[in-house]
This record gives structure tokens, C-alpha cells and sequence, in this order.
């Protein structure tokens, strides 16, 4: 397991940051297609089609998916999946670059839910496959732990 300097916020009932080392580990994806580093404390959700992983309490989600390149582009692929929140996101940045990808932030309220949610979209080409990896949370959480966050978008790694 690695660990690596992030700031973290105390998922239950904290209202500060703390940095702190955070312990990190490798989540399988169902078939074990691809892993992805997050904090070692998270819960694996059971899903027989993506990986789904959730924070202490359930205020975090992350999300992610591998599909076959079929000779199209990192681009192409990066457009379709943005275009399919902007129905309920609004997008709260310009698309960037990140290691072996591109991420977009978007922030709405999805159908049947409460409350706004601030939706981190990252676009990823790992070997022969592009990889949509999604992190659900609000917007306060994501601003302190956005450097976690773009470490576990940049972990993604494709099993042989």
C-alpha cells in the first residue's frame, strides 16, 4: 500500500481539514479490468458492471468505468462522456489536462436527489482502453481534497 500527503476532511460531522498522511490501496474493478488507488478506508461497493467505491458514511462516491478504444480518440471519448451529465450539470470548469487524460467539474442537482452535488468527470487512456473515472460529493469537500482527488484520477492502471 502507498501513502501519499493529501489533505482529508473527517467525513463525520468535521468542518475543518486536516493534512494528514491518508493510507492508500488498489480497488479491483469488477472482472479486475483495471484498479485505481484510493484511501484504504473506503468501502468497495458491490457492482458487477464498474468499480464503485464510497467514503466512510457514504458522502463521497467515485465511480469508474473502462471501454474498449475502438480506434477512436482520447477527445472523442472525453466529449461523450461529458456530454452525457450536461442535462443536469452545469460545467464549473474548462476541460484540463491531467496525467494520461482530461478532467471536467460540473456541479447540479441529479434527479431525485436533495441537494447540488459537484461532479469531477476525468476522461483517462490506460494501454488499449479509455476509462471514465466520476467522484460525486459537494463542492466544499471537493475544493480541500481536490489534490486527493486528482491523485486517484492519475492511479488508474490496466491489468494484463
Amino acid at each position: 500500500m502507498k501513502k501519499f500527503k493529501a489533505l482529508i476532511l473527517g467525513f463525520v460531522g468535521a468542518s475543518s481539514v486536516a493534512s494528514a498522511e491518508v493510507e492508500m490501496k488498489y480497488y479491483p474493478s469488477a472482472g479486475d479490468v483495471f484498479e485505481l488507488q484510493a484511501p484504504a478506508d473506503w468501502q468497495q461497493n458491490a457492482n458487477s458492471d464498474y468499480l464503485s467505491i464510497s467514503s466512510p458514511g457514504g458522502s463521497v462516491s467515485i465511480t469508474a468505468s473502462a471501454y474498449s478504444k475502438n480506434g477512436g480518440s482520447l477527445e472523442e471519448f472525453a466529449e461523450y462522456r461529458f456530454s452525457s451529465v450536461q442535462d443536469f450539470y452545469t460545467p464549473q470548469t474548462e476541460v484540463r489536462s491531467i496525467e494520461s487524460g482530461v478532467l471536467r467539474e460540473y456541479e447540479g442537482v441529479w434527479p431525485g436527489d436533495p441537494a447540488p452535488t459537484y461532479y469531477a468527470v476525468a476522461a483517462v487512456e490506460v494501454g488499449k482502453a479509455f476509462v471514465s473515472i466520476t467522484v460525486v460529493t459537494d463542492r466544499k469537500d471537493y475544493g480541500e481534497n481536490k489534490p486527493m482527488y486528482i491523485k486517484i484520477f492519475e492511479t488508474i492502471k490496466v491489468n494484463s
